[in-house]
């Protein structure tokens, strides 16, 4: 488990960095010159911090380290080196030999758009940037030139959404789709947004038709990958109602992220034990896809009406088995009129007890016993127990019987 979660961080960590480098690649001067280390953005955030809380006096490079003390000195003075060259950390006066220093307010912002960025995957800043171009040309207000400009930065933009988007619905997996929902989050807004802008470019600057055109392409475009990318996850949502389905790494990530009362809702209403801890998840997933299939479409042949010498009518089987779960029930209620199901599953073992909840459900729906299971209260988490999940209830008699 500890490995699991390890290697959950070194994932995250790795996600940071990479949309850091994406972000700064256009200012890079070289391909290395880029942060490759989570730690020194956390330290880098750390620093931050701790020039907000000194607030106008700022702070001497003691107090920063300080500050940084279960950081290696070699990483502080690196982050300070590099931060002081590019502005993000200033004198604080400008007098000789002075030994404050204050934190630049725009590389703190720098860092939350990282954030961002990293949680939404630049759509929102696409939202934003179609509100204030629109807000920007209405009216005609602006040049040709800066008309220009928006509709190829719009297409542009577009485009590169729309071959991320199609290359993850067609050669990527439903899990990487899923780690990329951010692109699909409130497409219809981001369609109907460029879409109006594309509208006031082409009634204010008609002699941009051809580019409104391409533009057009990509809304349309990215309305069908959207679109797709959408059909694709419900397909895969469709064929794991049935839990034995789910993609074994959805089991295990929602184990480990899941707190006891997330676990506990997820069968509130169900008595049920848990998997057995020798079965390992892969195996359970390779013994459901090596399932039988139905090798032909073919139906049953019809049967004849007249029953075979040793078949009882159906009627008959139903009796009997009416007449096995009443004597079951009796049991069970042992002269009463009800029992706790937790007793019950308490004093014997989870094979056994499993096999009387079956037999205790079947009687409470069938329509001509007068029996009634009845439950209440979440599901409790009992480690070590049988069962080890358990919901409270009720099996009771609703009418004697005759």
């Amino acid at each position: 488990m500890d490995e699991q979660f390890g290697l959950d961080t070194v994932a995250a960590e790795e996600a940071v960095v990479s949309v850091f480098k994406q972000i700064v690649a256009v200012l890079a001067r070289q391909a290395d010159a880029a942060i490759d280390d989570p730690a020194l953005l956390q330290l880098a955030n750390r620093l931050f911090a701790a020039f907000a809380r000194a607030g106008e006096e700022g702070m001497t490079a003691e107090q920063i380290r300080a500050a940084c003390a279960d950081y290696p000195d070699e990483a502080i003075d690196n982050r300070l080196g590099v931060l002081r060259k590019l502005g993000a950390i200033q004198p604080a006066f400008d007098k000789p030999y002075q030994r404050e220093y204050r934190a630049s307010f725009t590389s703190y912002v720098s860092m939350l758009f990282v954030q961002r960025m990293l949680v939404r995957g630049g759509q929102s800043e696409l939202h934003q940037l179609l509100t204030m171009e629109k807000i920007r040309l209405e009216g005609g207000q602006g040049t040709a030139e800066e008309a220009l400009e928006v509709v190829v930065g719009i297409t542009t933009a577009l485009r590169l959404l729309v071959a991320e988007l199609v290359a993850l619905t067609v050669g990527g997996t439903v899990e990487a789709l899923l780690e990329r929902a951010p692109l699909l989050w409130n497409a219809k807004s981001l369609i109907d947004q460029a879409s109006a802008v594309h509208e006031i470019l082409l009634e204010f600057w008609p002699e941009l038709s051809r580019q409104c055109g391409q533009l057009r392409s990509a809304i349309a475009a990215y309305g069908d990958a959207s679109t797709n990318a959408s059909a694709r996850l419900m397909a895969a949502a469709g064929t794991s109602r049935a839990l034995n389905l789910l993609p074994p790494e959805m089991w295990k990530r929602f184990a480990r992220q899941a707190t006891v009362e997330e676990l506990a809702a997820v069968l509130a209403d169900q008595v049920f034990d848990a998997p057995s801890p020798w079965h390992d998840v892969a195996d359970l997933a390779e013994a459901v896809a090596g399932r039988p299939q139905p090798t032909s479409g073919r139906s049953t042949p019809p049967r004849s009406r007249v029953p075979d010498d040793d078949e009882r009518p159906s009627q008959e089987w139903s009796d009997a088995e009416a007449e096995r779960l009443a004597g079951v029930a009796e049991e069970v209620l042992n002269g009463g009129d009800s029992v706790a199901v937790e007793h019950l599953l308490s004093t014997v073992d989870w094979v056994t007890a499993r096999r009387v909840l079956a037999d205790l459900v079947a009687a409470s729906n069938n329509d001509r016993l007068g029996y009634r299971l009845a439950w209440s209260g979440p599901v409790q988490v009992r480690a070590g127990s049988v069962p080890s999940w358990l919901t409270r209830g009720v099996f009771e008699r609703v009418r004697r019987p005759a």
